[in-house]
């Protein structure tokens, strides 16, 4: 399941665009425009999560709402979601419905539709 966290964005003049993570120290990124910012800040985040994971580390909920301090000029903040971790389990499905799956969505899309329709009805 995907996990929404805050990110700060700033820019300094002359400087390209920066985002930071408040629950996440040290976890940054740069990049020059907001796109490719909010492209750039995904990854890191997702890599420093993933590194965590390999740590055995506890990944932090994400904070409800971020305030700004008060002399925040030109930040702004922004939400990023990342994929949680995934888990290998063992499942038995009706072949016939796997067939079906697989020829609508393509040979190998069992477990992309399995948690897809796992997001939907939850």
């Amino acid at each position: 399941m995907k996990q929404t966290y805050w990110g700060l964005v700033h820019k300094d003049g002359g400087s390209d665009f920066g985002i930071s993570f408040p629950d996440f120290p040290g976890c940054v990124s740069a990049a020059s425009t907001m796109t490719e910012l909010v492209e750039m800040g995904t990854e890191a985040l997702t890599l420093h999560i993933n590194g965590m994971h390999e740590d055995g580390e506890t990944i932090p909920a994400p904070s409800p709402m971020i305030e700004l301090p008060k002399d925040a000029d030109g930040i702004v903040a922004i939400t990023v979601a990342v994929p949680g971790k995934k888990r290998r389990i063992n499942l038995t499905i009706d072949a016939n419905l796997i067939d079906q799956i697989e020829a609508k969505h393509g040979k190998g899309a069992v477990s992309g539709f399995l948690e897809d329709a796992a997001r939907k009805a939850l």
